[in-house]
Parts: structure tokens; C-alpha cells; sequence
């Protein structure tokens, strides 16, 4: 059984306390839609990969979680939100990714922070030219069940390279893939693109069956029952409900998967969810909230486990909508804006208030950023006064969502924020569905938003700031012309040091003009039965459920 304690006298105390007993006593190290590293018990990223990330993960085993893993069962999991779709090469939303992982494996994976083999068991780079040998005797889960060739993966990764699908950076990077043998595969990049292995890793660059794909419609988006090589198969999906994966007999790693099926529940509402575990009608619950921890912890047959720095929020600013378009309105709205608020009422003191996407002791995290705007209303009043007042007869609309606390709470304080300040402001919360839609179309003026953790910095600044990106930061924008050298830089850019000055004079940029606003990092908190082992924390925030067991 996991530690307990009666009294936790503080919340930097009880942070710690958390993260140190995690599940099963596991040293926990960003989510949601929330996700972004670890801190005392690895924020500092000691264990760097090849991209200069470091691992962020401090799981280890304690005396009270039993020796040996026990084999069968049923998982139940509650899902914090619907899945948005199954195509790998066409989701956006981390549920959908989450279940995907589970599903398809990718060229490479992480592990311990490291980039590693997964399908590929080694390769050589040439120039722009990738080489990528592939393991044999991979099988195809049912009904295409047979080997994975070089076939396969130069099959996906040109898939990706579809103008449908969700994967831009291989659309924008990668000039084609090509089987060059059986078991040999060469990818072709369009210029040096310096996070190319670490995107490889990401959970929607997975190699999937062009059969498979063809026998359910053959276009992107079309692929909703997806057929991998991973530890589940997937096996029913009921929209709205839930969906099921039962274990992959042939799965290349014979001691996996523990369990024989993941049941997957969707608890929309959060306080559901935290009940769900007490009710023992769930083992596993994501995303549960941050106020739960301390009872889930405390009780006698439930715990909690941390994904620490799993969550970067935000509120997301189109640079091209009235009055946002306007730098003097983001830069009063940031000193209006407070973040403790935030970090004290939706993630319950779990969190910490934010200036830049990367938490402090990572590799990306700047330490000396000039002009980050605190919490300063006489400065707000002095910077709106100085542009002629451009908030006068303006009413600011914040959309957010209720599928994730740290959104709602965000646009909820924000907006008591500006009405402290004088200045009109109005929310409109919308489903989950909906509010993802608008994001991807920028169908915004202010969102309040969270993304996970992101394993290179390109992740979080190209797609928001490159001409068309979300933010809409058009050339009538201050340094525009910078901004997109910059961002273009940092992905040409193959030495680590030199990326990292580039990124800092970037985000001194983005300090300057604010496109977006920075909000808090925060752990994802997952709710536990007392008897579930297993849950192990991985480099970005997604479950791996095959490495959970249960103790029946």
C-alpha cells in the first residue's frame, strides 16, 4: 500500500508529498489538453536525448508494491472527454492520441528521455537522407495480421505527407519515404530539420497497414477502427460512451500487456470522475481534479499519480481580430491578468504560475527574460491610456471550455480580472468538440486553452506563429518579420546550443508582443484504485496502459 499522511501543513509541502508518493509510492515527474516536466524529482532534465529534452521522468518502485506483475484482468479507465476521431495521421485532441498510443507503435519512442528503436532498431542519417532499418517479424494486429515491412512505414509516412491530415511536420519537412528492402526504409527531409527524430516519436506518427486503411474508405480521416502493431488491439467504440482494447496476443514483447482488456468510460464531468474511483467504478481516472488529490491519496483504497509539468495553459490570442490585434490590448490584458488565481483555485496550489511554455530546470526554460508582465493594473491602465484607450466601448470575449477545469478557471478569473480593471469582458463556453474545432480554424479572439508538454520547441512556437498559424500573427504585427526567421531558424538549426539562443531571442519576442499569454504549468492527476501497479510516467502525457497491472 502506498504512504499516506495525515496532515499536509502547506501546499509547496503537499506538491511534494504528492509527487513523492505518486502510485505505489512512484517518484511522480505536462495536460489535458492541459500537458506540458518534472520538478523536484527531475525538472531539472538531467538525462538529456539527442535534442537537448531532458526525461522528466522519476518513477521508481518502492518495498510496498509487490514483486511480481500479475497477469489478466480488466483495466477500467474513465476518459476526462470523447474521442475526437481515430485516424492517427488526422487527430488533435490527446484522448484520441492517448487511445491511439495504445494501438500503433511509431518509428521511435522515448525512453527515459532518450530517443530509441521502436519498429526502427537503428539507423543512419546521410545529409538530408534518414535510413531507418526496421525489426523483423512484427506482426499487423487482426484482421490484416501478418509481418510489418519497410513497405509499411514509407506507406505511413507519405500518408502523412497528405494535405488532409494533421501531421505537418512531415507534410512540411519531408520530401518522401521510400522502401529501399524488406527491412530497409529512407525518408528524404526538404531541408536539415533539427527536431526530426523526437516528431518521430510523437504518438500520431505511427506506421499503420495501407489495406487496413483502403477496406474502410481509403481517405484521411476515414481510418476510425485503427489496426497497428502496438500491445491492444482495438476492439468496439460506442460514441459518447466508450471504447475497449483487448490485448495483442502476438504483441513483439511477450511480458506485455499485463491486463487483458482496457475498458475506456467517458466521465465528461470531473467531479464524476474523482467519485469514480471511490466507487470502485473505475481502477485508473484521467485527469482528475487537482482538489481530489489529498482524499484520493488519504483513503483507504484509492492513491493519486502525477504527470508532473504536463500541462501548459494559456490564453490563445488571434493577432487579427478587433481589438486583440491591437499589441497595447494584449499587453494591458497580461498585467491585468492573475495567474496565482489560477494555480490557487483550479489546480488547488498543485501548479505554478507561468511566463513561457517550459517550466524552470528545463533544457528550453529561459532564466533571464526581460519584460515578462506581472500582475501590475496601474501599468494595464498606463499602456491603455498611452494607445488612446482602444478597450473604451469594447466587450472582450474569452471562449473556454468546462472539459478542462484549468480552461474554465482561467477565462473565469481572467474575466473578473478585467472588470476589476474596468475594462467589459464576457465568456462563451463551449463543448469540448467545438472549442478544439475553433482553435484549429482560429476561430477566436481570446481563447483560454492548455496544451501538453511538448518535446521540442518548435512544437509550441512554428504552428502558433508561422504565417497562417493559429495566432494569426500577420506581417502588420511588430517583428513579424523576425518572429518567422526565427521560428524557420530554430528547425534548420541541428546544434542544441545554437537553437537554444535562437529560441530565447524568440520568446524574448514573444515576451515583447504577446500572441499568446502564458498561465500556469501543472501535473496531470490521476486517480487510482489501491490495487493498480504499474502506471509508469513516459516523456510526453500519455498512459501507457500496458505496462499497468492489477493486484487482485
Amino acid at each position: 500500500m502506498a504512504p499516506k499522511t495525515s496532515e499536509l501543513e502547506s501546499r509547496t509541502d503537499r506538491r511534494t508529498f504528492l509527487q513523492a508518493v505518486g502510485a505505489a509510492g512512484a517518484a511522480a515527474t505536462i495536460a489535458g489538453c492541459t500537458g506540458d516536466d518534472p520538478e523536484e524529482t527531475g525538472n531539472g532534465n538531467g538525462n538529456g536525448n539527442g535534442n537537448g529534452n531532458g526525461n522528466g521522468n522519476g518513477n521508481g518502485d518502492t518495498d510496498d508494491e509487490p514483486d511480481d506483475p500479475v497477469h489478466g484482468g480488466t483495466l477500467r479507465v474513465g476518459y476526462e472527454a470523447e474521442l475526437t476521431g481515430l485516424d492517427p495521421h488526422n487527430i488533435s485532441s490527446v484522448v484520441s492520441w492517448n487511445a491511439v498510443y495504445n494501438v500503433c507503435e511509431t518509428l521511435v519512442t522515448f525512453e527515459e528521455g532518450e530517443t530509441v528503436g521502436s519498429i526502427a532498431e537503428d539507423w543512419s542519417v546521410d545529409g538530408l537522407v534518414y535510413t531507418f532499418q526496421i525489426r523483423e517479424g512484427i506482426q499487423f494486429h487482426p484482421p490484416v495480421s501478418r509481418e510489418l515491412t519497410a513497405e509499411d512505414v514509407a506507406y505511413s509516412i507519405n500518408r502523412m505527407r497528405d494535405e488532409d491530415a494533421a501531421t505537418d511536420d512531415i507534410r512540411n519537412n519531408v520530401a518522401g519515404a521510400e522502401a529501399t528492402g524488406d527491412y530497409e526504409v529512407e525518408i528524404e527531409l526538404e531541408d536539415s530539420f533539427g527536431p526530426f527524430l523526437p516528431f518521430l516519436a510523437r504518438p500520431n506518427f505511427v506506421v499503420i497497414p495501407e489495406e487496413a486503411v483502403e477496406d474502410q474508405g481509403g481517405e484521411i480521416g476515414d481510418f476510425q477502427e485503427p489496426v497497428g502493431t502496438g500491445p491492444f488491439v482495438f476492439d468496439e467504440h460506442q460514441q459518447g460512451d466508450f471504447f475497449r482494447l483487448t490485448a495483442f496476443d502476438d504483441y513483439r514483447h511477450e511480458e506485455y500487456p499485463y491486463v487483458d482488456e482496457v475498458e475506456v468510460t467517458i466521465i465528461p464531468d470531473e467531479d464524476s470522475r474523482g467519485l469514480a474511483v471511490r466507487n470502485d467504478d473505475v481502477d485508473f481516472a484521467r485527469d482528475v481534479p487537482y482538489r481530489d488529490a489529498d482524499q484520493l491519496q488519504d483513503g483507504d483504497d484509492t492513491k493519486v499519480f502525477l504527470e508532473d509539468g504536463t500541462g501548459w495553459a494559456q490564453i490563445h490570442i488571434n493577432c487579427s481580430r478587433e481589438p486583440w490585434d491591437n499589441p497595447d490590448v494584449r499587453r494591458a490584458v497580461a498585467h491585468v491578468f492573475d495567474r496565482q488565481a489560477v494555480v490557487d483555485t483550479a489546480l488547488a496550489g498543485l501548479g505554478t504560475p507561468a511566463w513561457q511554455p517550459y517550466p524552470e530546470g528545463n533544457f528550453w526554460h529561459f532564466d533571464d527574460l526581460e519584460n515578462t508582465r506581472e500582475r501590475d493594473l496601474e501599468r494595464a491602465q498606463e499602456i491603455l491610456d498611452e494607445a488612446g484607450n482602444p478597450l473604451e466601448d469594447e466587450t472582450l470575449v474569452i471562449k473556454t471550455t468546462s472539459a478542462y477545469p484549468v480552461m474554465e478557471a482561467s477565462a473565469e478569473i481572467l474575466q473578473a480580472n478585467l472588470t476589476e480593471a474596468g475594462i467589459d469582458a464576457e465568456i462563451d463556453n463551449l463543448d469540448w468538440g467545438t472549442m478544439l474545432d475553433d482553435f484549429i480554424s482560429s476561430n477566436f479572439g481570446a481563447m483560454a486553452f492548455s496544451v501538453p508538454f511538448k518535446e521540442d520547441p518548435d512544437r509550441h512556437y512554428f504552428g502558433f506563429l508561422e504565417e497562417g498559424g493559429y495566432n494569426k500573427y500577420g506581417d502588420d504585427q511588430p517583428d513579424a518579420e523576425r518572429i518567422r526567421e526565427l521560428i524557420v531558424e530554430g528547425r534548420r538549426e541541428m546544434d542544441q546550443d545554437a537553437r537554444l539562443e535562437i529560441y530565447e531571442e524568440l520568446e524574448e519576442l514573444v515576451q515583447d508582443h504577446l500572441p499568446w499569454i502564458s498561465v500556469s504549468h501543472a501535473p496531470n492527476v490521476i486517480g487510482l484504485r489501491e490495487n493498480v501497479y504499474g502506471v509508469e510516467e513516459w516523456f510526453l502525457p500519455y498512459n501507457r496502459y500496458w505496462t499497468v497491472w492489477l493486484d487482485e
